[in-house]
């Protein structure tokens, strides 16, 4: 059975992911009707293939516990800094083309802060998965 911090964490991700869509379903009403249109079109690629990176880091992340014990820590690490540098790399990439696109600046703040809830779910899952390592059993 998952330790609880493991589960905590878990469950802040869900949250955080919840957290996240209401918001962006919510920022759509600030929008026009040209505006949504623009808006689909400009990010279909990136809606198609924006998750495969994330998967790769993910079965990078299950080949870890294979690793043999002395390397598992770097690995561990490695994984969840990849994990980072993606979520900067796409939150520059859709700050940028919404910038680019002209979208209304309360579409754009409300955007960003729906993909700040998302990192900060995936942010405390990291921690306390982390924790639950240094944790007594």
């Amino acid at each position: 059975m998952p330790s609880p911090l493991i589960l905590a964490g878990f469950a802040l991700l869900i949250v955080g992911t919840v957290c996240s869509r209401v918001v962006a379903e919510r920022a759509l009403k600030l929008l026009s009707a040209t505006e949504k249109v623009t808006l689909l079109d400009s990010f279909s690629r990136l809606r198609m293939f924006g998750g495969l990176p994330l998967l790769f880091v993910f079965l990078c992340f299950g080949g870890v516990a294979y690793l043999p014990p002395r390397l598992m820590w770097s690995a561990y690490l490695a994984v969840w800094l990849l994990v980072a540098v993606y979520f900067v790399v796409f939150d520059r990439v859709v700050t940028r083309r919404l910038r680019g696109l002209g979208i209304n600046l309360d579409y754009q703040r409300a955007q960003a802060k729906s993909r700040w809830l998302f990192y900060s779910g995936f942010f405390a899952f990291f921690i306390l998965a982390t924790l639950s390592s240094f944790a007594p059993r």
